[in-house]
């Protein structure tokens, strides 16, 4: 139940909305940055100044309620300055031990490597990133000693020196195609799907349903992962050339940034990246505009993105079309991580053979891989694609004895320490729903248990369920439930129905902890 604050708004902050609202094109498509100016003026969604939105992009009242109620980023009331938020991640509950901290619980604010002693907790109402201390985003955006430095190595230049485009430039769109094709460039989001067959497919589409879109996914709302916020903030121009190269492939004359909601840092140095390189002519065929999220496991899901860009729910849509035949408004639309296209430049400047010199057989390259949790280096490394996971667990350093470590986020599985020697790969890596996802790695302590972290996950997948469907909306509450009873004839019945019948790859893959869980640890655990 929402708590709508319904006080009448004062004429001080309608008037700093109205103002602010005059910049936005009056169209529904705006429906997400009006929430977001709504929330920057009054701190939460104010009623009447929701109505001022409405009239403004001509959006139905209800429709605009409906939109604003699927985020989960949004208040319906003002937070008071002595508020305290809380984060429930994984990694800050296995900092917290058995300590309680009181305020009010938080999903996750992605500052996993952060937490140490304890879990981190915010004071006062302004927006998160405002609130923390610079010491915690140090420690939270640390290096981790170690690895490569191909994708962390910094491009950025003042004015922007872009070598990779300049290259990309001298061959025509078929020819960049064909040679990110020879590279063997997987997604780095977490499917890994090939790169060239998801650019091809748009160019081959755009004869039947128009000129190709781009889509750069920045959301990253998957807890234990913040690498996507390393490089927005260390290095956005690294993208931001990536993003040029795909537009140059694509035939695209626009690209969205889409940037996940709390992330205000790495929106910033996008901003200021995307400034640069239009003053120094870089862009001058290509628009790049950010979008911000608002919260929601979901919001990562490639349709979700093109709803909300688009001024919808934060609900899936049905599939097929895939969003490279049929995206946003109808038009061929590729999307991809910002680590995917982080990798782009590289590979013209250096060539395809350069990129394939690291990586294991049919997945070439380095992945950016995220510690937190019982580690004691925490932060992000870079390490070639088929690492066994004993030498990553070596590098991060466990403080104690590990029950295990938890890998792909709550759709990923477990890894017990016996098998460690699995290599990072995509797809399940055990076969059994370990998976290694955007290459969160979280270190589970014996002390915390794998029983705990199980329930961690389950009831993450329960709590941010969109709701759109049946089988994820009950089933994954059903779930939690039952596996906090130890109720395991209710979690066999339910595991094939809500795997079977969700309607996106989250609600499907939402029982993929237990069933790795009971693979890695069988009955010593469950």
């Amino acid at each position: 139940m929402i708590d709508v604050v319904t006080e009448a708004a004062s004429g001080v902050e309608l008037g700093e909305l109205q103002q602010a609202l005059a910049g936005l094109p009056r169209q529904r498509t705006q429906a997400l940055p009006a929430l977001h100016l709504v929330d920057e003026v009054f701190g939460f969604l104010e009623y009447s100044a929701l109505e001022e939105v409405a009239k403004w992009i001509h959006m139905p009242r209800a429709e605009l309620f409906a939109v604003a109620t699927s985020y989960t980023e949004f208040r319906w009331s003002p937070l008071a300055s002595d508020s305290v938020r809380v984060c429930r991640g994984m990694s800050c509950q296995i900092a917290a031990g058995e300590s309680e901290v009181e305020g009010e619980a938080h999903e996750c604010m992605f500052l996993c490597a952060a937490a140490a002693d304890g879990p981190i907790s915010v004071v006062g109402a302004d927006r998160l990133e405002t609130s923390v201390d610079d010491s915690v985003f140090e420690a939270a955006r640390a290096a981790v000693p170690g690895g490569l430095r191909r994708v962390t190595s910094r491009r950025t230049a003042d004015p922007p020196s872009w070598r990779g485009w300049a290259a990309a430039a001298e061959l025509s769109p078929s020819e960049a195609l064909e040679l990110v094709q020879e590279s063997g460039l997987l997604g780095r989001g977490g499917a890994y799907f090939p790169v060239h067959l998801k650019w091809g497919g748009a160019v081959e589409a755009s004869s039947r349903n128009g000129r190709p879109l781009l889509v750069a996914n920045g959301e990253e709302g998957e807890p234990g992962t913040f690498k996507d916020r390393w490089l927005m903030e260390s290095d956005p121009q690294r993208i931001l050339e990536g993003i040029r190269i795909a537009c140059h492939v694509l035939g695209a004359s626009e690209a969205y940034w889409y940037i996940n909601g709390m992330a205000d840092r790495s929106a910033a140095a996008a901003a200021d990246a995307i400034a640069a390189a239009t003053a120094a002519g870089l862009l001058d065929d290509v628009r790049v505009e950010i979008r911000r999220g608002a919260g929601g496991y979901v919001c990562g899901e490639e349709s979700v993105i093109l709803e909300s860009i688009e001024g919808r729910r934060a609900v899936p849509r049905l599939k097929p079309p895939y969003p490279t035949e049929r995206g946003l408004w109808g038009r061929p639309t590729a999307i991809n991580s910002v680590e995917t296209l982080a990798n782009v430049p590289d590979i013209f400047e250096f060539g395809p053979d350069w990129f394939r010199e690291v990586g294991a057989e049919g997945t070439p390259g380095t992945k950016l891989i995220q510690l937190s949790g019982a580690f004691r280096n925490r932060g992000v490394i870079e390490l070639p694609l088929g690492t066994p996971v004993s030498e990553i667990v070596a590098l991060g350093d466990p403080s104690e004895s590990l029950a295990g470590v938890t890998m792909g986020g709550p759709s990923g599985g477990f890894l017990a320490p016996e098998h460690f020697d699995t290599q990072i790969a995509p797809g399940q890596m055990d076969g059994h729903g370990a998976l290694l996802g955007a290459g969160g790695i979280i270190a589970i302590p014996e002390s915390f248990g794998i029983e705990r972290a199980l329930a961690v996950w389950a009831e993450y997948n329960a709590n941010e369920s969109c709701g759109k469907c049946t089988p994820c909306r009950e089933g994954s509450g059903r779930m939690a439930a039952a596996l906090a009873e130890g109720n395991w004839a209710d979690i066999e019945e339910l595991i094939p129905l809500i795997s079977a019948g969700s309607l996106c790859g989250l609600g499907q893959m939402a029982a993929n902890p237990i069933t790795s869980a009971r693979h890695q640890f069988g009955g010593s655990v469950l």
